[in-house]
């Protein structure tokens, strides 16, 4: 059966917002015939403009009648500035609860809130703009840490690229694990990273604070994931002192070395559960963990969930709180 999307644009509106998802979305047909079926929503009939001028033409206005499965609300300086009269506000309204399901991107929450006004809900955006959509909206919460939140049918994300991560994770819940990944194949996605990981990387801190000491070495541990390496070999990597290294890691990542590099394990062994034929002894041994138990506990006490739970899709039956993760990708926001 196939699935019906809409999505909603108005003038200004980010284009990666709407072509990001909607490429990943389309490309799960090449696998799946008819998997997902995508139309334009504008307020009329007129052409919409991006935020950077381009034209795009919809399929529908808010005056049509038609039918769909998810609303997807795009982002951008246009749309979160967007004043919607009360007939169009309630229009659309009206189509998002006719919707199994509704997702924004990006700034497209500041939409999404208004539709829901009624509604506790908990929302993320663009990080820029996360104080702005609380502020305006005081019975929302906002978290502006994780890529994308669920709360029940309603999906928020992050800033552009984050779109595709939703977008990802809502292919892996309709078609499975396998499907996901071979999509994030082909769009030559390096990760698909979970939901709750932060917009704002730590090698982007680092990079941003007022020492680069252990830019090198993070690279390094990057490379590193399935060797033990010793707080006394970072040292030795960055020419400091254990004390030293101590002292840089709690000061800039809030955290000691050992305990860094234990979460970037964690994060790559999460990542490789999302991959096709992942095997939870293997990936234990893989990187490192004397045995499965221990890496069991670890991943558990680091996610909330265990890695067979994980595997099996059950983090997608609830909803996506905040929490923290390392991420090895910096996210370059939007920010209109």
């Amino acid at each position: 059966m196939t699935i019906k999307q809409v999505y909603f644009i108005a003038n200004g509106f980010q284009a990666l917002d709407l072509f990001g998802p909607l490429e990943a979305f389309m490309e799960t047909n090449s696998f799946k015939r008819g998997a997902y079926d995508s139309k334009l929503l504008g307020i009329n009939g007129e052409d919409v403009q991006t935020a950077y001028h381009q034209k795009v033409s919809v399929d529908f206005t808010l005056e049509d009648d038609f039918e769909l499965d998810d609303l997807i609300i795009c982002g951008g300086t246009g749309m979160r500035t967007l004043a919607l009269s009360h007939n169009e506000l309630a229009v659309l309204k009206k189509i998002a609860l006719k919707a199994k399901r509704v997702f924004s991107i990006c700034t497209g929450a500041f939409i999404l809130a208004q539709l829901f006004q009624d509604k506790a809900l908990t929302l993320t955006t663009h990080w820029r703009h996360a104080a702005s959509l609380a502020k305006q909206h005081p019975n929302k919460i906002v978290t502006p840490e994780p890529l994308f939140i669920r709360d029940h049918t309603i999906w928020s994300s992050a800033g552009v690229l984050s779109g595709v991560d939703l977008a990802l994770a809502i292919i892996r819940e309709d078609y499975g694990n396998s499907m996901a990944a071979k999509v994030a194949k082909d769009l030559v996605v390096y990760l698909q990273r979970a939901g709750s990981q932060q917009q704002y990387s730590d090698v982007l801190a680092l990079q941003s604070g007022d020492s680069l000491k252990l830019s090198p070495l993070i690279d390094w541990l990057a490379t590193q994931l399935n060797n033990a390496i010793s707080v006394s070999r970072m040292a030795e990597y960055c020419s400091l002192s254990e004390r030293q290294l101590t002292r840089l890691f709690k000061l800039h990542l809030n955290c000691t070395p050992s305990h860094y590099f234990r979460t970037l394990k964690l994060n790559h062994a999460r990542d490789l559960l999302s991959q096709e034929n992942s095997n939870l002894q293997l990936i234990s041994s893989k990187l490192g963990f004397n045995n499965y138990d221990s890496f069991r506990r670890a991943f558990t006490k680091q996610f909330g969930v265990s890695p067979s739970h994980y595997l099996n899709g059950t983090r997608h039956s609830s909803t996506i709180t905040k929490s923290t993760f390392i991420q090895d990708e910096v996210l370059l926001g939007e920010g209109q």
